[in-house]
């Protein structure tokens, strides 16, 4: 460069001017950059960015949603770690979730888990009721549906989500609705143990089942819905947890839920009892887990109860769930007689 810029002092100040001029440029635009793409570690935080205001928010989600419409899932992300850096508290809870659901479409799990903590780090903070009150009518579906896409890829961000869910669906004052979204809670940890066995992870599931009596428990303490409502939807979760202790292997502990399930419905429906489908599919659970168990004679005995009742049920979705309950009955009756004659 000397050949082209002599060593005077003039012309090393105007060196150094232009130096600086083009530095500084660069690192102004490196700076524009790294505020429009924040990293992970200032996301956890949910921090920085300039507040939004109420029509720019409304204008941003607006293209998020025509994005995760479009399947443009990495311009949704942009446009939502924008907006979660400026939303403030519990009001960036459903943006956070459009943006956990979409990382999860790309494939950023480990971002997307990171937010998933984040999560439950709302929900353990001192605004929890506003903020539980804020997912009751802005997410608790959502956290429910992500926690299922969750399971194939990483079960423990699933379970997170499912206990957002449930400490989110304890607040709710009407006990109806409770008994329902904590039966739905319960339906998604068979979700859980399913995939868990596959990847043969059956005894850590065996941790979580603390989690299903935390579900139960909470149903019990239900007092604003009649007997037989109570009854029928702690049969469902009865099912849901037998099915868990099955998929895990756990037979004994399986026969004694589905056992509980039917004698609640006995109790609060009598002979009628019979034509609720949820003991149909107890007695036909319990079967699978007395086969499973190697207890030929009593797994009989339950598939043979399990399609009496599918045959008089009167509270099938449609004819097809009859008739594809019955034929399931069917082939595991001819399981168990062809056992019988190989041994």
């Amino acid at each position: 460069m000397s050949g082209y810029f002599p060593k005077t002092d003039s012309n090393i100040i105007l060196w150094t001017q232009f130096m600086s001029c083009l530095l500084g440029g660069i690192f102004s635009n490196i700076d524009d950059i790294t505020k429009e793409q924040p990293t992970t570690a200032g996301l956890v935080r949910f921090g920085g960015g300039r507040n939004l205001s109420s029509q720019e928010s409304i204008q941003l989600q607006s293209l998020v949603e025509q994005d995760m419409k479009e399947k443009k899932f990495g311009d949704a992300i942009h446009i939502l770690r924008r907006i979660v850096r400026s939303v403030k508290s519990y009001h960036k809870i459903n943006h956070v979730i459009n943006l956990v659901r979409c990382l999860f479409k790309t494939d950023q799990m480990e971002e997307a888990k990171t937010f998933c903590k984040d999560l439950q780090s709302t929900l353990n903070s001192a605004n929890f009721t506003s903020a539980a009150k804020y997912i009751c009518n802005n997410c608790d579906v959502d956290l429910r549906h992500l926690a299922e896409s969750f399971v194939g890829k990483d079960y423990k961000s699933s379970i997170l989500l499912l206990r957002c869910a449930f400490k989110v669906i304890a607040t709710l004052h009407s006990g109806e609705q409770k008994l329902d979204k904590l039966e739905n809670t319960a339906f998604r940890m068979t979700k859980v143990a399913e995939e868990m066995s596959r990847h043969n992870n059956k005894n850590e599931f065996k941790s979580q089942f603390g989690f299903m009596d935390e579900i139960i428990d909470d149903m019990l303490r239900v007092t604003d819905v009649d007997f037989k409502t109570k009854c029928e939807k702690l049969a469902w979760c009865l099912k849901h947890s037998a099915l868990c202790f099955r998929k895990t292997s756990f037979y004994s502990q399986s026969i004694e839920d589905n056992k509980q399930a039917i004698f609640l419905m006995k109790a609060a429906f009598g002979d009628d009892a019979k034509f609720y489908r949820v003991v149909g599919q107890c007695y036909n659970n319990l079967g699978a887990a007395y086969e499973n168990d190697k207890q030929l004679m009593e797994a009989e005995t339950a598939y043979l109860q399990a399609k009496h009742v599918f045959e008089t049920v009167t509270d099938w979705n449609d004819d097809d769930d009859k008739q594809s309950s019955i034929i399931l009955t069917d082939n595991n009756l001819k399981r168990i007689s062809d056992q019988y004659h190989n041994s």
